[in-house]
């Protein structure tokens, strides 16, 4: 068997967050997919533009992996980091700018704790982690949230996965 952790992340004006999966493949080829955690938090009282609410997330969502890490039984093979902002994976990607304060910490967050190779692109219509922003009821999140089982694309090979635009 292999496990993988796959990391979902998102932001809006009202709180960013990460939903994360873990895909379990066995030696048949069967992909199973659970939800074992999610984290969100509310926008910082001060304005920030939704760049940099997303680079938050994307930080938050290390810290969360690195706890998984540390708290599952299970040998990880390996963990995916999704995001539907390019300007995020920009920002990952890039290593010759030098950034403001506030971004610098944050990339040099995600750098120490992921290598850039993890962090791969979806669309907003696929994230997970929208549910976990945009604010659902108890109910909704019970009966149709995208959280408990991940987008259907993880449950396929990975070259049908969701390409770089």
């Amino acid at each position: 068997m292999s496990f993988q952790l796959h990391h979902f992340r998102n932001a809006s004006q009202v709180a960013y967050g990460v939903v994360s999966n873990l895909r379990i493949s066995d030696e048949t080829g069967d992909v199973h997919c659970a939800f074992i955690y999610t984290k969100a938090k509310l926008a910082l009282p001060k304005q920030l533009t939704i760049s940099r609410l997303e680079l938050c997330a994307a930080a938050l969502a290390v810290k969360v992996d690195e706890t998984l890490r540390h708290e599952l039984s299970v040998d990880v093979g390996g963990s995916i980091f999704w995001t539907d902002s390019v300007i995020v994976l920009q920002y990952i990607r890039n290593t010759e700018w030098r950034f403001h304060t506030f971004v610098a910490n944050r990339v040099a967050a995600i750098h120490e704790q992921s290598e850039v190779t993890q962090w791969r692109h979806m669309g907003s219509i696929l994230n997970p982690a929208d549910d976990v922003t945009r604010g659902m009821s108890c109910y909704k999140l019970n009966r149709g949230c995208r959280c408990m089982e991940g987008p259907d694309f993880l449950r396929q090979e990975n070259n049908h996965w969701p390409q770089e635009p």
